[in-house]
């Protein structure tokens, strides 16, 4: 910030020196380096002190803060979806009077609520994070599972094709006959 106030007031004396812009930027290239405010910023600063200005202090940006996030809005919000939790997001910022970005943002990300079949609801952890979650507070050792299916052996995973497309294309009648044949086939396949 005190470096482009620095240059500001370089501008502004190039400017009561007489110096052309075009100059005025070399020199400021050549002083600063990578570190030079850029063209456009450069050229409207010059312009700002041929037109009279004299400081070189930024102007105050109208606005004011936003004030629909804070933690009334958010009890508002809250009281308007409890009681029915299938109204939309525009109907709750139109009751609580502010934005239905605003609303939005309280519902999403404060609150942490998404929808589920058009109704607003708590996102839950899954039953594997709470564990993850339950386990690490309580410091216990967490034992990585393999890929894909924890059940089977990686040998399964190299017969059930095989056994698989011998029984493919085959009709049975019972139960029975099925599972005579499946093991009939999978001795063959052994």
């Amino acid at each position: 910030m005190k470096d482009l106030e620095e240059q500001r007031v370089c501008v502004k004396f190039s400017f009561k020196l007489g110096k052309t812009f075009t100059e005025t930027f070399q020199m400021l290239q050549q002083a600063y380096g990578e570190d030079c405010l850029s063209r456009t910023p450069c050229h409207e600063w010059y312009q700002r002190f041929k037109s009279g200005r004299t400081s070189i202090e930024d102007v105050p940006t109208s606005g004011r803060p936003s004030t629909s996030m804070d933690d009334d809005h958010v009890e508002k919000v809250l009281t308007v979806i409890r009681p029915n939790r299938r109204i939309t997001v525009r109907e709750v910022a139109e009751e609580v009077g502010i934005c239905k970005c605003s609303c939005h943002l309280i519902l999403t990300d404060k609150q942490k609520m998404r929808r589920v079949a058009a109704k607003f609801v708590p996102r839950l952890l899954t039953d594997a994070l709470l564990i993850r979650e339950f386990l690490t507070k309580h410091e216990a050792t967490v034992v990585p599972q393999p890929p894909y299916s924890p059940d089977l052996a990686p040998a399964d995973f190299f017969l059930f094709p095989q056994l698989k497309s011998s029984l493919k294309g085959r009709r049975f009648q019972t139960v029975e006959e099925r599972e005579e044949n499946s093991i009939r086939d999978l001795r063959a396949i052994l």
